[in-house]
């Protein structure tokens, strides 16, 4: 009996171990699959060298290409900046269309429909073979009713026979059950222009990892697939009495410094005016603050890991803005392609 006792008890001994062991083999988390694209927002879409061997390099497989805006002109819906297509590219492209949140202030819910047709008879003048339309409206409760009727009507007039998808602003994720879910197939979640850049501060508008960090919350539990856009760019802002006077485009901080007229500020990536000047064809006024802002590829990069652990999808799309020859060469190419890259 003693025999058997000890035999027993060395089982359960054995049985123990083995479902500590068991235990401790749980397969590795598999990375997420990343599809790569890039957005291209200029009216003419007509690529350099550059660019396309940018495309090729980091194996981007869609571009979503602003095919126009829509905005009010009187009291009417008009599209503008409308694009001309010159380059030809083996990536799929998306139709894209921006339409400002007053056009849905100021369109009746009887004109829905004819906004919608009007939109999609403009785009399949620009191109009539894509497999998926892009939406990008940052919409306020004011207007939501209207704006998802839309979204409803535009996929009733291409018979549902194509994928629909809407850019969402990070309050939009945050506050999900108060804004509400777009009734497309995928989200964009658009991760520049974070700040408030209409307001002169320390913060970096285009991107900030604190703010951003703010509004990932809900990022789990959001009901709709999302993919993510991320910003490669730089910009310039400039302030007139502390209130945001205007952008300067395609201006690098040595440029700046180029100009006489402009010191560096105490605050970093600030300078001041000194003197009245004409710079970039815009007239500056003694004592205006110009703003640089440039964004941390490690930064975005620390963001992206942090949003690939908390999606649920095992596969999402990363889209950067915007691809453009000054773009690109500003940055790091090992650090862009990290950026795509499925950790």
């Amino acid at each position: 009996m003693l025999l058997n006792t000890d035999f027993m008890d060395l089982t359960r001994i054995y049985l123990f171990l083995i479902l500590i062991f068991l235990g401790s083999c749980k397969p590795e988390k598999q990375p997420k699959t990343i599809n790569r694209a890039v957005y291209f927002w200029k009216t003419t879409f007509d690529l350099r060298q550059k660019e396309r061997a940018f495309l090729d390099e980091n194996k981007v497989e869609k571009i979503y290409l602003r095919f126009f805006d829509v905005d009010i002109l009187g009291n009417e819906a008009v599209p503008k900046g409308i694009l001309r297509l010159k380059s030809k590219v083996s990536q799929e492209i998306i139709p894209t269309v921006f339409i400002t949140n007053r056009v849905f202030e100021k369109t009746k819910i009887n004109e829905i429909e004819n906004l919608a047709e009007r939109i999609v008879s403009q785009i399949q003048m620009i191109s009539n073979s894509y497999r998926e339309i892009q939406i990008d409206c940052d919409w306020t409760l004011g207007t939501k009713e209207k704006y998802f009727y839309f979204l409803k009507t535009l996929r009733e007039k291409t018979e549902n026979k194509i994928k629909l998808s809407a850019t969402i602003r990070l309050h939009q994720i945050k506050f999900y059950e108060k804004t509400g879910i777009p009734p497309v197939d995928e989200g964009i979640l658009m991760l520049y222009n974070t700040g408030e850049w209409r307001k002169l501060a320390i913060e970096n508008s285009i991107f900030d990892p604190r703010t951003v960090l703010k509004y990932l919350d809900n990022l789990s539990k959001y009901p709709m697939e999302l993919n993510f856009a991320f910003p490669i760019f730089q910009q310039v802002l400039v302030y007139r009495n502390g209130i945001f006077y205007t952008f300067i485009k395609n201006c690098s901080s040595q440029e700046i410094l180029g100009e006489t007229a402009f010191e560096k500020a105490k605050i970093e990536g600030q300078f001041l005016c000194k003197n009245d000047v004409q710079f970039k064809n815009i007239s500056f006024r003694k004592n205006d603050i110009l703003k640089f802002e440039n964004v941390n590829l490690n930064e975005i990069e620390t963001i992206k890991i942090d949003i690939l652990k908390n999606i649920k999808a095992n596969k999402t799309t990363l889209i950067l803005y915007h691809l453009d020859e000054k773009n690109i060469s500003n940055f790091d190419s090992k650090k862009i392609s990290k950026l795509f890259s499925e950790n």
